[in-house]
């Protein structure tokens, strides 16, 4: 396997001589391996390796003993290890985010802190190709685009993926061979996790029922995907400079070069302005890119869009203007969303950029994170809708006596005004049940006398990879 590895570095330059590389190390099989494999690769690189951890505080004492084992783990091969504790579910709590997504966001910014301090040239991650496969389905299954379905590339933004040319079952076999004693995370077979649900039931059901190359199939797609979105994204840098210009802070679209342009360069030129203004693509779907395409060629003068970012798109008479906030034109509120629920059932809020889950389970404790709900089911008043905020909405948060404006709910959550249209409200005919991500309502609580549950759960759309554990 080194072999294989070795080969796939110098295939994709992913080192170069005298480098500090930083390995993200869980303690599970794949960094361990990784760990494992680049120490062995060591001198023929004159590469040095520093290692670091992040304990999430989720699992308690577990999670504290896989710390404890990395640094062991290192101390005895003599590699530098940094390491942190986060409380990550008192981070995520009230955020809006899932402990996934913030567990993901302060991991990632510690990595960074770490390699600035050491002066890495990369950061490595334990990714391999049974994850590569996972990735591909996650983001085909959310109706990604170009850019989502080339999953997860060797190397981007600082970051390197030595192992997607090895397999899961190839990094298991090397860890019993060369007896690295990998931890694991007890959370990998909880299957209410997305990933965790198309690694251990919808994979194995497509390997036995449709293909049994199903991942390799998915991982060659991949990479032919990339290939091909990579020219088109190199075409869309060659022509951005003609059909973009820079005003005040502000991006300008000419929209009759836009409108000239074949309509996956117009997606790529809207992605790569947005990009260059925020740094990142975080939040954008393809309902925002339409929406805006929508706009340059047939929107009405003066129409504007909420985008995720603190970002806005404005319809000026010679193409779009996209700008921040902050900018004195701020844009107008944007036209209510009301979607009826299907419970129990999917629901797709793609203008809200998430997907509802809605399950009818017996009465239990249930799941209280962020992005889930839990209803006493008899107590509700169908139909069931998600919506954008209303003038004069009210409710009573849970816990309380009285109830609350929206608005003034809002402030004290410290929502920022531009943000506030974009939170999903979960409602029945009797008004709001759930301000998602932030406060469910006393009304409908669970109590000793519920016998029935409705669980809702929230997934966000249309975000790369949000939701992934690294090995």
């Amino acid at each position: 396997m080194i072999k294989k590895v070795k080969q796939y570095i110098e295939s994709h330059s992913l080192l170069r001589s005298g480098d500090t590389v930083l390995l993200a190390c869980s303690g599970g099989p794949d960094s361990l391996a990784l760990l494992h494999i680049l120490q062995a690769l060591r001198s023929t690189y004159d590469i040095e390796l520093v290692a670091a951890h992040v304990d999430h505080m989720i699992r308690g004492a577990e999670s504290a003993a896989d710390a404890q084992f990395v640094a062991d783990f290192c101390r005895q091969r003599d590699i530098r290890c940094y390491s942190t504790a986060l409380d990550i579910p008192a981070l995520a709590a009230g955020s809006g985010h899932s402990l996934e997504e913030t567990a993901r966001f302060f991991r990632y910014r510690y990595l960074r802190e770490v390699a600035a301090k050491v002066k890495a040239a990369a950061i490595a991650t334990g990714h391999h190709r049974d994850d590569q496969a996972e990735t591909v389905l996650i983001h085909l299954l959310r109706g990604a685009g170009g850019d989502g379905l080339a999953g997860m590339l060797p190397t981007g933004n600082g970051i390197i993926r030595p192992l997607l040319a090895v397999t899961r079952s190839e990094i298991e076999a090397y860890c019993r061979e060369h007896r690295l004693p990998a931890r694991t995370d007890s959370t990998n077979r909880q299957t209410d996790y997305l990933r965790n649900s198309i690694r251990l039931e919808l994979l194995p059901w497509l390997e036995e029922r449709y293909n049994p190359a199903i991942k390799e199939s998915l991982c060659r797609t991949a990479a032919i995907i990339g290939e091909e979105h990579a020219f088109v994204r190199a075409a869309a840098e060659q022509i951005w400079g003609e059909t973009v210009q820079t005003e005040s802070e502000m991006f300008v679209l000419d929209g009759q070069k836009f409108a000239s342009l074949p309509c996956a360069l117009q997606r790529e030129v809207l992605r790569l302005t947005i990009e260059k203004k925020q740094g990142n693509l975080r939040g954008i779907s393809f309902y925002h890119v339409e929406k805006m395409i929508e706009m340059i060629l047939t929107g009405q003068v003066g129409a504007c869009l909420p985008l995720p970012g603190c970002l806005w798109a404005r319809k000026t008479y010679n193409g779009l203007v996209i700008g921040t906030l902050s900018h004195p034109a701020e844009p107008e509120i944007p036209a209510p969303v009301d979607i009826r629920l299907n419970v129990p059932g999917r629901t797709v809020a793609a203008e809200l950029g998430c997907i509802v889950h809605a399950r009818l389970l017996q009465a239990s404790t249930g799941d209280h994170l962020s992005q889930n709900a839990v209803f006493d089911a008899d107590k509700l008043v169908p139909p069931l809708g998600i919506r954008t905020r209303l003038p004069g909405d009210r409710f009573v948060p849970s816990g309380m006596r009285g109830s609350k404006k929206l608005k003034d709910f809002f402030i004290d959550a410290k929502v920022e005004r531009q943000q506030r249209d974009q939170v999903p409200i979960i409602y029945d005919a009797a008004g709001i049940l759930w301000v998602c991500g932030f406060r469910q309502s006393e009304r409908g609580k669970i109590d000793s006398n519920t016998r029935n549950l409705l669980q809702l759960t929230i997934e966000k759309q249309g975000e790369k990879d949000g939701t992934f554990d690294d090995g």
